[in-house]
């Protein structure tokens, strides 16, 4: 077995998907051996909330001394990369479009190598130009053992009896729009159903935009405001303990996005025991199926606002407020594919599992690089 030495460059400390994941892994390949150094890409903030161990073994990543033939892992988005003269040099890293923008195409192709965790984007990656020899799909994960259903709710005064969550950015990608239209023309302000939109802002006057975007909506579908809809909007982060008593607040998650990279809240929410409805489209779709879990149509592809050169998927409203309804009305079926979800994380996307398998691709890279 080869001594492997890596530098991990990324972040580590941030409320986003890739700092989480940075996290897990770095501690899951410590585990299986590999000496760590991290080097953080920038100084990072707002930081979440971490338990004292956590912070304590993460902020000795920093100082640790690696051998002169380590092996290089930049985890962050790819319009970042950078390839190490002297060393080989690894990029992770994912999009949410039909494709990527021409800077991501040039800087993957300087890497050595380019790890994505979804066949979704193994596809993407080629179809802009990415060198297929260089992508490997190494997926990502969830900890089963801390996502889990039976945990205390957190407390949600104004929540009714039945209650619909998501957790994301308040944004068009994440098709805010899209889910709180089908709310609002699905559930009438009389029937005993919430929806719970977790989501961050930057500053005090975000949130209140936030509030009244939901507002108009709601104006724009019944004729006035609703305190059907529960905004969780806050500029610092939450810890990973209150993530986990709201996801156990709810009884179903729905993201109708209009693309993903990965999708670690879908992932979070079927590992804590919620049947899910999301887009039939992106790298989801590679954990997300019809047995275990409820896909909404996507009416077709449009371009993004954002780079409008690249398309991403437009998801149906109506299919949308169909499946809100079913789940809602079938308890009974939703729990079978709860069951089976859940299955599939404890089988397949266990986070040790995810780093074995990348463990094994650095052993390879190694013996290659050190003859």
């Amino acid at each position: 077995m080869t001594e492997i030495h890596l530098n991990n460059i990324g972040t580590m400390l941030e409320p986003t998907g890739y700092a989480k994941a940075n996290r897990y892994l770095m501690f899951e390949l410590m585990k299986l051996g590999v000496h760590v150094r991290f080097t953080p890409h920038h100084v990072e903030g707002p930081k979440v909330p971490l338990d004292p161990h956590t912070e304590a073994v993460m902020a000795s990543l920093y100082q640790n001394t690696l051998a002169n033939n380590h092996i290089v892992l930049f985890n962050f988005p790819g319009q970042y990369f950078y390839r190490h003269p002297h060393h080989y040099t690894i990029g992770l890293t994912m999009f949410e479009l039909s494709g990527l923008p021409p800077s991501w195409v040039t800087k993957c192709n300087e890497m050595d190598e380019i790890w994505v965790p979804s066949v979704f984007n193994q596809q993407t990656f080629v179809n802009s130009g990415v060198d297929p020899t260089k992508l490997y799909v190494m997926p990502l994960g969830v900890d089963t053992d801390y996502f889990r259903p039976g945990i205390p709710p957190l407390a949600c005064p104004k929540r009714r009896s039945y209650a619909f969550l998501t957790v994301c950015s308040f944004d068009l990608r994440k098709g805010i729009d899209v889910l709180l239209r089908a709310f609002f023309e699905e559930f009438s302000p009389q029937e005993d159903v919430s929806l719970i939109i977790k989501t961050r802002a930057s500053t005090d006057e975000e949130i209140q935009n936030q509030q009244a975007f939901i507002d108009r909506i709601s104006n724009e579908v019944t004729g006035k405001k609703s305190d059907s809809v529960l905004l969780y909007s806050s500029i610092q982060s939450w810890n990973e303990e209150d993530m986990l008593r709201l996801y156990n607040t709810a009884d179903c998650y729905v993201l109708p996005t209009r693309g993903e990279g990965w999708s670690m809240t879908v992932m979070e929410a079927m590992a804590t025991g919620l049947p899910v409805i999301t887009t039939n489209w992106s790298a989801h779709v590679d954990f997300v199926n019809d047995s275990n879990g409820y896909l909404i149509s996507v009416e077709n592809l449009i371009p993004c606002n954002s780079v409008p050169s690249l398309m991403w998927a437009q998801p149906s409203t109506d299919h949308l407020k169909q499946l809100m309804r079913h789940v809602y009305t079938h308890p009974d079926e939703a729990q079978v594919k709860v069951a089976n979800g859940m299955d599939l994380l404890r089988r397949n996307y266990k986070w040790a599992m995810c780093a074995q398998t990348m463990w094994r691709r650095l052993q390879d890279i190694s013996r290659q690089v050190n003859g």
